[in-house]
């Protein structure tokens, strides 16, 4: 009998996953030998196709559910498949055209841009579409406090990003004090992050002890006022997964909404993207949120100029097309980085 090199087998291997892959990102259906020889131009007899997809399942990179013959993949498979993308394809030029039209309205907040961008990500992907700020990182730029009544002292804070940020606290300052507080403010914490804020004003606080007790409770409001800003997330699109036949199921909804009522722990584990460059897949199992279990999540950074300032990303089903969106994700991230050095 001849022998079939390790290379021969492993190639074959490759392909049959992929072919399994690819069509059952298609059809949804489980994969059997005909389907693979008769439309993948797989040059193999059915018997030894099913010998190389039992393999294949021995190793973990596929599956069958119930008694069907047919295979799926797993979650290991699709890491695999993940992994040899070693290119993500181009967009198509109307998807590409769809989002220069978007960006090149660029005359806008950055919230109202990140809230957008979450839209165009849903939108071309058909899943959940989300961008995240985390604000905790963003260096301070200018503080403004302005007396909205008599009880009632509003701090506006400009980050270096362009976020806005406003808080109220219960205080009634002069136009002396609020001057004051003002120019302590700017001159102690600008190009401090906000993570960061908490801490300066205690250490520089002592600065206003002999000024007496109501400007001392003053600092301490503002320090907390800044110690409660929350990082942003804008997410559109959760309905779409829903919608999505494979997953429309009682228990998936209920993880979606409970999802969109706390979303602490999903800024939690999106944040530990936020040092890496590239593409980021987490498939099923991967994921930390139990709930997503059958779920996949593609995620990349976002800059301006050389400083990362947030991660997106979309949301969606295992079986999704993976260099389709990992280009979408990677294309949008790249307009949203010029949309800021435009600005």
């Amino acid at each position: 009998m001849r022998q079939i090199s390790s290379e021969v087998l492993k190639e074959r291997k490759t392909k049959i996953l992929s072919a399994v892959i690819h069509h059952y990102i298609k059809t949804g259906k489980p994969v059997g030998s005909i389907v693979l020889i008769d439309e993948y131009n797989v040059s193999l007899s059915p018997a030894a196709v099913r010998n190389v997809m039992a393999e294949l399942e021995e190793e973990g990179f596929l599956t069958h559910p119930h008694t069907s013959a047919g295979r799926i993949p797993t979650d290991k498979g699709y890491r695999s498949y993940v992994d040899s993308l070693l290119k993500l394809q181009s967009f198509a030029i109307e998807e590409e055209e769809k989002l220069r039209k978007k960006y090149d309205q660029r005359h806008m907040e950055i919230e109202s841009l990140l809230s957008e961008t979450s839209r165009i990500l849903s939108g071309l992907s058909q899943y959940a579409g989300f961008v995240m700020a985390p604000t905790q990182y963003e260096e301070i730029k200018n503080i403004e406090l302005v007396q909205i009544s008599n009880s009632e002292l509003l701090i506006i804070l400009l980050t270096k990003s362009g976020i806005i940020k406003y808080k109220k606290i219960e205080v009634f300052l002069s136009q002396l004090e609020t001057a004051k507080f003002r120019s302590f403010l700017n001159d102690k914490l600008r190009g401090v992050s906000i993570a960061q804020v908490n801490k300066r004003i205690v250490s520089e606080i002592k600065d206003f002890k002999q000024q007496g007790k109501k400007i001392l409770e003053t600092a301490e409001k503002i320090s907390d006022a800044f110690y409660n800003i929350q990082d942003d997330i804008y997410i559109y699109g959760t309905s779409n997964v829903v919608s999505v036949p494979d997953f429309n199921n009682f228990e998936l909804v209920k993880s979606l909404i409970k999802f969109n009522e706390n979303k602490e722990k999903f800024i939690e584990v999106i944040s530990k993207d936020f040092s890496g460059d590239g593409i980021n897949v987490k498939i099923g199992s991967e994921n930390a949120i139990t709930e997503f279990k059958d779920l996949s999540i593609i995620t990349t950074v976002y800059k301006n100029g050389d400083r990362v300032i947030g991660v997106l990303g979309i949301i969606g089903p295992k079986r999704m097309e993976y260099k389709k969106m990992m280009s979408l994700v990677s294309r949008v991230s790249e307009m949203l980085n010029k949309s800021f050095k435009d600005m």
